[in-house]
């Protein structure tokens, strides 16, 4: 990994093992909204080289950086190292040696170098002494947050979006989602670098601004599942598409490639690994196809495979959990096999029915079939099993009634709804989904390219 030292403004790279443990324990790293003119690492590397410039490093100045060229992205730098030099004399002091920004640090021209910081980045927001992060679309006075009003040409100006904190576009972006959750020490400054406070003192106002639980904010992630982290995904954005599944490799615990190209792909392969890596959680199914997307300009979708296809899917899984009295392990795990997804599962049947009984039982099943989730809603002190429906359209099976799941009391069992007198009956059944709908943009629709993703499943009692 490489490093900025705020001493020589060189950039140094640290090997894994004890120097990088050593660099994280001395550094600051950078959490902020990418400009249009950020510096690169061979662009830093470039200017550097050039003692002019020594004077702007030491004296950036209090104002916005200009947007000519690539001084912002210099001016950012520059205002980064100095807050890491001199620090808020109301807050800790830090023994700090380097800084970290994924502008300048990341040769980005080299695609393992790029991959690995993929993997370490929230390792390395975690594990760094402090999280300093600059949101360009506040300002702090003392009075507060507020607009902020400019004299041009005689006429006050409102810039927009430059107002109270929980307005700034910075809680909107996907890849600041895990710069947020990672660090246990972080620090708010606004567009002139003045500190505005805490990720402690500021709870409240990230919590109304993120739809994040104090109690994740502050705690260990870990407790939440599937869904619920996926919710905190679904109302960001980020410029490359493939970036929605990559920003949460992370959070997640993730290491697998990245190929960009891949478009939606990439989020339905997150999805799969996650199958691979946390079976128990079967809250990654408790989605459903958000009311924003049904509308004249986008498809309506009817019928799905079990993996949600955008993060958007999530948009109202906040309050799931999957710790229950209620629990019930299933024999076989939901599992990625053969391209798709599977689970062994039994369906009871009557001991002693008869023959029409049983052909109708079983016709019913081969056409429609509920599975109840090992998930609950929780609210009003009550808990509710999560169900969806599974149904079989020219012979395979798909998720239909995306827009909506259905409650029961009853938690997933392996007991029958015929009685006590049953008698185990596997059934191997394939959902399947044909198309890759894709997902719609909160900025603007896609196309989604043509593929085939096939669904394995087992039907569940």
């Amino acid at each position: 990994m490489r490093f900025l030292n705020i001493e020589t403004c060189k950039i140094e790279t640290k090997e894994e093992g004890p120097e990088l443990e050593e660099a994280l324990a001395k550094c600051a790293t950078i959490s902020h909204r990418w400009g249009k003119h950020e510096l690169s690492f061979q662009q830093y590397e470039e200017r550097i080289k050039d003692s002019s410039y020594k004077d702007q490093f030491d004296n950036p100045g209090p104002a916005p950086p200009s947007n000519e060229g690539d001084s912002e992205g210099f001016l950012k730098i520059a205002r980064a190292r100095l807050k890491a030099r001199h620090q808020e004399p109301t807050q800790p002091q830090f023994d700090l040696k380097y800084i970290w920004m994924d502008t300048c640090c990341i040769d980005k021209e080299n695609q393992q170098e790029l991959a690995k910081a993929f993997t370490i980045m929230f390792r390395l927001y975690s594990s760094a002494t402090v999280t300093f992060a600059q949101l360009p679309d506040v300002s702090a006075t003392p009075d507060g947050f507020q607009e902020l009003v400019e004299e041009k040409d005689t006429k006050k100006v409102i810039q927009p979006r430059v107002g109270c904190l929980e307005s700034s576009d910075w809680f909107t972006r996907g890849w600041t989602l895990q710069e947020l959750l990672a660090p246990t020490t972080m620090y708010f400054f606004d567009r002139y670098w003045r500190f505005m406070g805490t990720k402690k003192t500021l709870s409240a106002q990230i919590e109304k601004a993120t739809n994040i639980k104090a109690q994740y904010l502050h705690g260990d992630i870990s407790q939440a599942c599937i869904a619920v982290k996926m919710s905190w995904l679904a109302r960001r954005q980020t410029t490359e598409i493939e970036d929605m599944a990559y920003c949460m490799f992370g959070i997640f615990g993730i290491s697998t490639f990245i190929r960009y190209g891949e478009g939606e792909r990439a989020f339905l392969r997150l999805g799969e690994e996650l199958l691979r890596q946390h079976r128990p959680d079967e809250s990654i199914f408790a989605w459903r196809s958000p009311e924003s997307m049904q509308n004249p300009k986008s498809p309506i979708i009817t019928s799905c495979g079990l993996l949600a296809p955008w993060p958007t899917c999530y948009l109202n899984s906040g309050n799931l959990v999957i710790k229950s009295l209620k629990y019930a392990p299933r024999n076989e795990a939901f599992k990625v096999a053969g391209g798709g997804i599977e689970l062994q599962a039994p369906n009871k049947l009557p001991e002693n029915g008869n023959a029409a009984e049983w052909m109708a039982i079983t016709a019913a099943l081969r056409k429609n079939y509920w599975l109840k989730l090992n998930c609950w809603e929780a609210e009003a002190g009550s808990r509710n099993t999560i169900t969806i429906h599974l149904r079989k359209e020219k012979g395979s099976w798909r998720r239909v009634h995306c827009e909506r799941w259905s409650y029961t009391l009853k938690p997933r069992s392996s007991r029958s709804i015929f009685g006590p007198k049953t008698r185990p009956i596997d059934i191997l059944q394939r959902v399947q989904g044909e198309e890759d709908w894709g997902h719609m943009l909160a900025q603007e629709p896609r196309v989604q390219a043509a593929s085939t993703i096939e669904l394995a499943e087992v039907i569940d009692e």
